[in-house]
């Protein structure tokens, strides 16, 4: 590898993690917070392999990723569950809409 394409490659994967911190951090929609939570996972992931062939360790970084796919797999099974429950309950994805709502959602 090119150490350009190491340059692209870290740009890539702090664009992915900084969208996924943006839609988290907006907070507007359930969904949008499921989908930022999963880009910075693959965020965290990229820049994991990367590190990985820079250090010349690709079977270790390999197994970590690995791992990290198995666990954002759970977490985001687990966070649609939620999000579908909040859905029949509320019958909205909007988080604004959910604490107006909410019993003590009122400030």
């Amino acid at each position: 590898m090119m150490p350009d394409e190491g340059v692209v490659i870290l740009i890539v994967a702090g664009a992915l993690f900084a969208i996924g911190l943006f839609s988290l951090m907006a907070r507007c929609n359930l969904i949008k917070m499921v989908m930022g939570l999963e880009l910075l996972g693959k965020g965290v992931s990229l820049l994991f392999v990367l590190g990985g062939y820079l250090s010349g360790d690709t079977g270790i970084s390999q197994a970590v990723v690995f791992t990290l796919i198995a666990i954002e797999a759970v977490v985001a099974g687990l966070a649609l569950a939620l999000v579908i429950l909040a859905r029949k309950v509320w019958k909205t994805f909007d988080i604004a809409a959910i604490s107006r709502l909410s019993p003590g959602g009122e400030r």
